[in-house]
């Protein structure tokens, strides 16, 4: 039996819906994670699957880092409490 994914099934779709949600910009994530726009936007299309600063972004956007790399079903897009 497949697991039915619920939500964006790419790390670089719930990034971006993540992102947007939270009105920042590509450049603006890229400064408070430590980072640049390049590599938001690299993540974003796909071309950087194990980003080094997940961690960090996943607190700025206020996620479940096991969410934002991985998704559902392994993980709830919340924080864990």
């Amino acid at each position: 039996m497949k697991a039915q994914l619920v939500g964006p099934e790419y790390i670089g779709e719930r990034l971006r819906l993540v992102r947007r949600e939270k009105g920042l910009t590509q450049a603006q994530l890229g400064e408070m994670s430590g980072t640049n726009q390049a590599v938001i936007q690299k993540i974003e299309n796909g071309n950087s699957l194990r980003p080094r600063q997940i961690m960090k972004i996943a607190q700025i956007l206020e996620v479940n880092p096991a969410w934002l790399q991985f998704g559902d079903p392994w993980a709830k897009r919340d924080l864990p409490k």
